[in-house]
């Protein structure tokens, strides 16, 4: 048995991922885990780990997919160039959410920068979350750049602004 399988250990490792956030119990995002912490996360009942960040992504953990799968757990990379923001980045991270649908789901990028700005549009365009709360929610985990709020009206949300601008 792991020694990670202890619960307060456990606790610890999971809260010393960059900008951990748990939504509910089958979704939570963060920054790049490393190895260790990708075991708690499994010792969390993870199923799923979906790394949105590129390859070349500075903090990138060399052969993460081997290690998720060795892992027993599944392993979904799609990278997101948040700079050149589409369509078809939010089509496609919807779906592969819609179809991880009843599996406990941890969601990354480098920083919880994209993972978290993804998330908060799946929970309103999908969940139905109010766009306010989760954008409170979000604001938790970190402030989004303008490009963000251009990138929610252009996929139909109202793209409320934070209230301090």
């Amino acid at each position: 048995m792991s020694s990670l399988s202890q619960d307060g250990t456990r606790t610890a490792v999971l809260a010393s991922i960059g900008r951990f956030h748990r939504y509910d119990a089958d979704l939570a995002a963060g920054a790049q885990p490393d190895s260790e912490q990708i075991e708690a996360l499994r010792d969390e009942g993870f199923e799923v780990i979906v790394n949105i960040s590129p390859a070349s992504t500075r903090n990138a953990l060399p052969g993460e997919a081997a290690v998720v799968e060795k892992l027993g757990m599944d392993y979904v990379h799609f990278p997101v160039d948040c700079s050149n923001l589409r369509p078809i980045h939010y089509q496609t991270f919807r779906g592969i959410m819609s179809g991880l649908e009843g599996k406990r789901v941890f969601v990354h990028c480098g920083g919880n920068i994209k993972s978290s700005n993804l998330i908060h549009m799946y929970n309103v365009l999908e969940r139905g979350v109010p766009e306010a709360e989760s954008l409170a929610t979000l604001r938790t985990i970190q402030e989004p750049e303008d490009k963000w709020f251009a990138y929610y009206k252009t996929m139909g949300m109202q793209g409320l602004r934070p209230m301090n601008q």
